[in-house]
């Protein structure tokens, strides 16, 4: 009975005509294990009197690099959804301005409202705004 406890649950697999028991999602293990097997197979057939040893290092540095070059797409589309987002929130921010400004205006309570404008925009964002005389 001891014995029986101590034995390995899982997915019995074959990778390379090896198998395996592995223990995890049998699904996710049969999917991993099918991907190494095609990564050594590729290679055992470029190079047919490869030891297996040398072959499954080989598959191995493969499956990493694929895995780098993943991560790196990921950090640039998660870098680039960033800045749309920081750029899309000036813009809010920057329109909720004009907005109260806009208010602010039509109450009575400001005078010069562009001034104000070209003032928060450029402590904002360092935007530099030309002054302009009103157009008559």
């Amino acid at each position: 009975m001891a014995q029986r406890e101590t034995q390995v649950q899982g997915v019995l697999v074959e990778i390379f005509g090896e198998q395996y028991r592995i223990g995890g999602d049998p699904k996710q293990v049969q999917q991993v294990a099918a991907y190494v097997d095609k990564k050594m197979q590729e290679i055992a057939d470029k190079n047919a009197r490869m030891p297996k040893a040398q072959i499954a290092m080989l598959a191995a540095m493969e499956v990493a690099a694929d895995l780098f070059k993943v991560m790196s797409e990921r950090k640039v589309f998660t870098d680039r959804a960033h800045e749309s987002v920081e750029r899309l929130t000036r813009l809010v921010e920057d329109r909720a301005t004009l907005t109260d400004l806009g208010e602010e205006d039509r109450t009575g309570q400001a005078d010069r409202s562009s001034d104000r404008i070209a003032e928060r925009l450029q402590a904002r964002q360092g935007v530099r705004v030309p002054h302009s005389s009103p157009v008559e």
